[in-house]
């Protein structure tokens, strides 16, 4: 496989899979932004794809519940790719998306969570430390990005002729490069459709 090195850290990203460009575009803009130190955004993105991936299947009125966020990442991915289960992902993603906080989901299990970056010399994945009363969940953030994108990947394989998820990609957001017809043409936009 092709691989992509970050011109700041040295470090080494899968190039994209043979994806349709909605998919690729939200996996890349995870890597862009990592690349470019915007760490919390990549996060916060990383953390919604299993929903995007899980609505592409469903009608319009259906919502993402703890059960099929949790089922998602424990049928695409292991504790060990990224660092948790897939409760405690949910718990993760609540606490970062609802909160701003980590370790802000009410039934979240450790006190603090931390991510190595790419600047660190170590990477620490997948570890907890208790000192006290405290307990830190620790995560490389490159490799937990890389392994939501590999859950995506795997789910896509999986649903990729499924006929809602046909229907539904082209709308996801999305860059488009020439407009949205009718309502701007020839400039570039940040759009999708329902």
């Amino acid at each position: 496989m092709r691989r992509l090195q970050n011109r700041n850290q040295g470090h080494m990203a899968p190039a994209p899979m043979n994806l349709l460009p909605q998919l690729e575009s939200i996996f890349n803009d995870v890597r862009r932004a990592i690349d470019a130190a915007l760490y919390y955004p990549a996060l916060a993105v990383a953390l919604t794809v299993p929903e995007i991936c899980i609505t592409l299947c469903w009608d319009r009125d259906m919502m993402v519940k703890e059960k099929h966020y949790k089922d998602f990442i424990d049928t695409y991915s292991t504790p060990q790719e990224l660092g948790v289960d897939g409760l405690g992902c949910y718990r993760l993603r609540g606490g970062v998306i609802h909160r701003g906080n980590a370790s802000g989901h009410p039934k979240f299990a450790g006190t603090h969570v931390l991510f190595t970056t790419p600047e660190a010399i170590a990477k620490i994945h997948a570890l907890t430390i208790q000192v006290g009363d405290k307990s830190a969940a620790m995560f490389d953030l490159d490799m937990f990005c890389s392994g939501m994108i590999q859950a995506a990947k795997r789910w896509y394989e999986k649903h990729k002729d499924h006929p809602k998820v046909v229907e539904n990609l082209p709308r996801l957001l999305s860059l488009r490069p020439f407009g949205l017809s009718p309502f701007v043409v020839g400039v570039p936009v940040i759009a999708s459709e329902a």
